[in-house]
């Protein structure tokens, strides 16, 4: 059986890219999912946030491009494996480029396809860019698109809009973003309140229903490398939100795959 596959992306930093895919992550997970996790942000925040170190060992250049290698990637908690970021310099980006231009941006999706036989759910977060890794990225499965609610988030959607537009006209017909999720809502803020206006009026229904609250425990999740949904932060309304993230994902993800 194939793994349902998930690409979290937005071409704008600080929009909750990684504490949505960690947070799904370990949803999946604690729902009794087996999951793999492939940060493809050199950063290596959502490495970083699952606790594994990005030490030189196997990492997201091998997982894309050292195929011979085997794959080894390391073991957050029995059922969640992540496959570590590596912080590569633009001879990476090139390496993608070069083989785009002889079969495509598949290089993500074929990497996922040789694995995920062994995992339920494959989620891969990427860099707050549209550099090539990403472009692969966006080829190779629905997209989850965090958008921080804020007017200039906002307005950079309509640029992955168009990105995906080209993927479909192209090499990827099925390119498609699965919803966009509001994050750091803050509904007291009238910036808050008019971003989300303004991103219903700009994707309708695919505006997802829940939204992610602006929350201290879902930061100290993240730094202590610690599943949100630990006791520790049931106070909080954000691992809270997110727990309904993780299910209206699961029903779209279902709907999608089949």
């Amino acid at each position: 059986m194939r793994a349902r596959r998930l690409i979290v992306a937005m071409p704008k930093g600080g929009s909750g890219k990684t504490a949505t895919a960690t947070a799904l992550a370990w949803g999946f997970h604690r729902a009794g999912r087996r999951v793999l996790l492939v940060d493809l942000d050199p950063q290596g925040n959502a490495t970083a946030a699952l606790g594994v170190a990005a030490d030189g060992g196997y990492s997201a250049i091998d997982f894309l491009l050292r195929q011979e290698r085997g794959f080894v990637p390391a073991t957050v908690a029995e059922g969640l494996d992540v496959v570590p970021a590596s912080a590569w310099r633009a001879g990476v980006d090139l390496e993608v480029q070069k083989a785009n231009q002889l079969t495509g941006p598949v290089a993500v999706r074929e990497a996922i396809a040789r694995v995920e036989c062994a995992y339920d759910y494959v989620i891969c977060d990427c860099a707050p860019s549209l550099g090539p890794v990403t472009y692969n990225a966006l080829a190779a499965g629905p997209i989850l698109a965090p958008v921080e609610m804020t007017r200039l988030a906002v307005s950079v959607v309509p640029e992955l809009d168009r990105v995906v537009a080209t993927l479909r006209r192209g090499v990827a017909p099925g390119a498609a973003v699965l919803g966009y999720l509001p994050t750091r809502h803050v509904d007291q803020l009238s910036e808050s309140r008019e971003a989300l206006l303004a991103l219903q009026a700009l994707e309708g229904g695919r505006v997802l229903r829940s939204r992610v609250p602006f929350a201290t425990a879902i930061a100290r999740s993240l730094a202590e490398a610690t599943s949100p949904f630990s006791p520790r932060y049931q106070r909080s309304k954000g691992p809270a939100a997110y727990l309904e993230v993780v299910e209206e994902v699961r029903v779209l993800l279902e709907a999608c795959h089949g």
